[in-house]
């Protein structure tokens, strides 16, 4: 079974930022944290995405938000994760995505974010994706 861990610099953002960010600037972000998830694995992308994904997000921050706002702040990020690909009209979904995931939908990947308090200088975000035997 493969697993892939990675820490991001900072927090994940809570869903209120989310959605108040115009598409530019959300799209901006995606395109930053693809880089900095390609970073953290060091250049390392599997040849072949994990078809069936266990995806554990520890968001550790000054604040501990509400489940949802914290479970929500996680879509550009599984956004990032999955695979890119072209529909039978030719058009590219998921550009942003790495293909480390195949897909995020609930039949494929399980999603459980922690959330724990720490000191500002400590924040991250800890990301842990394990294969799931299916």
């Amino acid at each position: 079974m493969r697993e892939i861990t990675f820490t991001l610099a900072r927090p994940t953002p809570v869903l209120n930022v989310l959605m108040r960010q115009n598409r530019w600037d959300r799209a901006r972000n995606k395109r930053a944290l693809g880089r900095e998830i390609a970073a953290a694995l060091g250049g390392r992308l599997p040849a072949q995405p994990i078809e069936r994904a266990r995806v554990t997000v520890t968001r550790c921050s000054v604040g501990v938000p509400d489940q949802d706002g914290a479970i929500g702040g996680i879509k550009d990020l599984l956004d990032v994760l999955t695979t890119p690909w072209v529909t039978p009209k030719g058009q590219r979904r998921n550009k942003f995505g790495l293909g480390l995931i195949r897909d995020d939908d609930p039949a494929r990947c399980e999603v459980a974010v922690r959330c724990e308090r720490c000191r500002s200088a400590e924040q991250r975000t800890e990301v842990t994706i394990e294969e799931v035997a299916g």
